[in-house]
């Protein structure tokens, strides 16, 4: 998981962490946490950032799957 692109992919959709956290349904502490890498995103939340962020197939693999996942 790449959670430097993931900041910056959410910074460039203009967001902040507290309005991605209320908009996924976790607390500013617990996104903060997370993005942080102090503790890890369930698949629930994943997909929360994934339609919150109208993330693409190419964003989700870089982000989430270190572009594992074969194009």
């Amino acid at each position: 998981m790449n959670l430097n692109l993931l900041k910056r992919t959410r910074l460039y959709k203009g967001y902040q962490q507290y309005e991605v956290a209320d908009g996924i349904g976790i607390s500013r502490q617990t996104y903060n946490s997370k993005e942080n890498g102090k503790s890890s995103f369930n698949i629930d939340e994943l997909i929360r950032i994934v339609i919150f962020l109208n993330l693409t197939f190419n964003e989700v693999n870089e982000i989430f799957f270190d572009n594992a996942i074969a194009k």
